[in-house]
């Protein structure tokens, strides 16, 4: 990693504070129907007030929009800046319109979920590229496995994630429906979400076993990839169609959630066998 410490940190404190301000908005707008959908976790309105909440939402942005300025400026691309900009504007109207729109709010939160990895490499290339130039030139190694790496992490993301959404639309349906949302599970029915929910799921899998079979042949690969995504994957697949409570889908949405963080922790795996294979 070329960031030092102080920039990760910065990175690290403009996503995590840019996406609780997105959270913080979110519920803001979303009171209402939440007290209907999922009241026994309504924090807007009961353990804290209204006001309140919109201050953090702008302290929030603010603070990570501030942070992303300064890694902007410490790598000399202050035009990167607009990545969290554009995020927090993402997010408020997400909020305030988008997510009552069909689908649309689902891709674009999905879109920014897949922007996380992005991110990284937006703000590593440029010093990846200085560091790295005269042997890059006299090697003509560069660095397109790298980003093709990054890039799967991002779209396996967006996928994940936008299966979640749909997931927890259904979970939703009651409090949506009374509250005239043009959610997929409202306007298209249920059974119409279980299977735009397994066609996801195949197109997200697919490319995962095309990798592993063409890419990656270790077998601790096999073993985590099988047991943490693949078999999940197919679990929630089937279960879809046998769901018919809101305990039921939120459980599978949970779910997803495991599987995020399988893939997420699949990083550190992959930096232990890069080891192991160089020892």
């Amino acid at each position: 990693m070329q960031l030092d410490t102080f920039q990760f940190a910065s990175l690290v404190v403009a996503t995590v504070l840019i996406a609780a301000a997105g959270y913080i908005i979110n519920d803001y707008f979303d009171s209402k129907a939440d007290l209907i959908n999922r009241p026994g976790r309504v924090i807007i309105g009961r353990l804290i007030t209204r006001r309140w909440a919109m201050t953090l939402h702008v302290v929030f942005t603010a603070i990570g929009i501030l942070s992303g300025a300064y890694l902007a400026m410490s790598v000399h691309k202050l035009g990167l800046v607009m990545v969290f900009v554009f995020t927090s504007g993402v997010l408020w109207f997400y909020s305030t319109t988008y997510k009552r729109q069909l689908l649309i709010g689902n891709i674009l939160i999905s879109v920014l979920v897949g922007l996380v990895p992005l991110t990284v490499i937006l703000f590593e290339f440029p010093l990846l590229v200085k560091r790295y130039a005269l042997y890059t030139l006299a090697t003509g190694v560069n660095f397109d496995y790298l980003i093709f790496w990054i890039v799967s992490y991002s779209v396996f993301a967006f996928m994940v994630n936008l299966i979640r959404e749909i997931i927890k639309d259904m979970e939703d349906f009651e409090g949506d429906y009374i509250f005239g949302r043009q959610t997929v599970p409202i306007v298209w029915g249920m059974k119409m979400s279980s299977v735009i929910i397994c066609s996801l799921i195949v197109i997200t899998i697919v490319p995962i076993i095309y990798i592993l079979i063409n890419f990656l042949f270790d077998k601790l690969s096999l073993v985590y990839i099988t047991g943490l995504i693949l078999i999940p994957f197919l679990y929630i697949g089937i279960r879809i169609f046998l769901a018919d409570s809101k305990k039921e889908y939120h459980t599978l949405s949970q779910l997803i959630k495991l599987i995020m963080l399988g893939g997420l922790l699949y990083c550190p795996l992959v930096t232990y066998i890069i080891h192991s294979i160089k020892v």
